[in-house]
């Protein structure tokens, strides 16, 4: 509520009325309430100065020469710049008729000549409040439809990495800036360093980019690291104009073109995540609603990325454990547990498609002799070798190498005849074997 007042009470009014009298007592009533008081004497002043800044409120007479208050508005209201601006007509004009064309045009009030001071300024704080909470809708409703764009873009996005430039890139388009990029703490240099995810819509600004890839920033150097230090927003409205050397890469930003430029801390939980920068090639007057804006969904975007990220780290462990579960320890092929499961399951899908299967059972022979001689190191090293040599002979996706128990294996072969599959593995087998064995002990593969 206080900001709402804040808003209205600092609100800026423009006045056209071509009487001196009625401009002096307007101007006098309304600049004791706080408020901000431009006027202009005629049509073309007040369209010129509407468009040049602004203002959040219009107070417009109906009878002046050359161009009345109804042309004016219609003029107004064909505006891009000026069409939402609410219009108070002043008038000593009673008539319905009056009202109606005044309303017609785009007005929003009615005040009929001689006007009570108090009736003036109670309808303008009205349309104040009323401007008020629609800025406020449209901004929210604004981040409310950055944040579903951009949250689908992230969901799409290919991996958790490319999501930063989603973010940027989302932001720049809805906001209209041309170059945007990130700056992330870097704990062992103590600096920020440029993100690999970055947004620009001219290729002309590559070479800022390239710049800004090869730099650090300290805390309090440099536009992010005033940020950083500070943990406040930081605006530039034309870098050009800045004689702190604040901007450290002015140079570069004035041979491309860049001139306003703003930074925000981005800070999920107690950390700060990053400094976003965006860059424009006009000079840009300080907005502090659009800082807001920025700030609010970058800071949510990013910790939606954080969420994602920690989902995907989760999931990849997940998946990891299933893997390891379904390995053995010593061989790294499948164990019994993972052999009983796809069994029955390969068996079923090629009895229904009515393939054949083969499964192949192996075991090492003498192997407990081989294991007193050499001792248990070389008898698992000779496990891992078998596991080795029969998975390198079963090269498909869907072939199962698994260790059975002790010193057999077993082999599913989907969509395989016996008719020469043995003899062919078998000769695999050996092959792989061959030169790890000739040198211990006689080597026999029969199928």
């Amino acid at each position: 509520m206080s900001q709402e007042r804040y808003f209205i009470a600092g609100s800026d009014i423009l006045v056209i009325d071509d009487s001196p009298n009625n401009l002096s007592l307007l101007t006098q009533m309304l600049s004791d309430k706080g408020y901000n008081v431009r006027v202009a004497t005629n049509g073309k002043l007040a369209l010129q100065s509407a468009s040049a800044t602004p203002p959040d409120l219009i107070l417009l007479d109906i009878m002046m020469p050359s161009m009345d208050g109804y042309e004016i508005c219609e003029q107004l209201k064909a505006d891009e710049l000026t069409r939402d601006i609410p219009v108070i007509f002043l008038s000593g004009l009673n008539e319905a008729l009056d009202k109606v064309q005044a309303f017609a045009v785009g007005g929003v009030d009615y005040v009929t000549k001689p006007f009570e001071p108090l009736e003036i300024l109670a309808r303008s704080e009205n349309q104040l409040r009323w401007r008020s909470l629609e800025l406020q809708l449209k901004e929210q409703n604004a981040q409310l439809q950055l944040l579903l764009t951009a949250t689908q873009a992230i969901s799409k996005a290919a991996n958790v990495d490319s999501a930063p430039k989603v973010i940027l890139s989302k932001i720049c388009q809805t906001i209209g800036w041309n170059l945007a990029e990130a700056w992330l703490p870097n704990p062992h240099l103590k600096a920020l360093v440029c993100s690999r995810g970055w947004y620009a819509n001219d290729s002309s600004l590559l070479p800022f980019r390239q710049l800004s890839q090869a730099l650090t920033f300290p805390p309090n150097v440099g536009l992010p690291g005033r940020v950083w230090l500070s943990k406040k927003p930081a605006w530039s409205e034309d870098i050009s104009q800045t004689n702190d050397r604040s901007f450290l890469r002015d140079k570069i930003a004035a041979a491309v073109g860049i001139k306003a430029a703003l930074g925000v801390l981005i800070i999920v939980g107690d950390r700060v995540s990053a400094v976003l920068v965006f860059l424009h090639k006009n000079q840009i007057t300080l907005d502090g609603r659009l800082i807001e804006l920025v700030n609010g969904v970058a800071t949510q975007l990013v910790a939606l990325i954080q969420r994602k990220k920690a989902e995907t780290a989760l999931k990849k462990a997940n998946q990891e454990l299933e893997r390891l579960a379904a390995l053995d320890g010593l061989t790294s092929v499948a164990n019994r547990r993972q052999f009983d499961k796809i069994l029955p399951q390969e068996w079923y899908r090629l009895k229904r498609e009515q393939l054949p299967l083969l499964l192949i059972m192996c075991d090492v022979d003498y192997f407990k002799r081989y294991n007193d001689r050499y001792g248990h190191l070389e008898g698992d090293n000779c496990l891992r070798q078998v596991a080795s040599a029969i998975a390198s002979a079963s090269r498909r996706p869907a072939d199962l190498v698994a260790r059975y128990g002790g010193e057999e294996f077993a082999v599913i072969l989907p969509n395989t005849s016996a008719e020469g599959a043995l003899q062919r593995i078998a000769f695999l087998v050996r092959y792989s074997l061959k030169a790890s064995f000739v040198k211990r002990a006689p080597l026999t593969v029969r199928a």
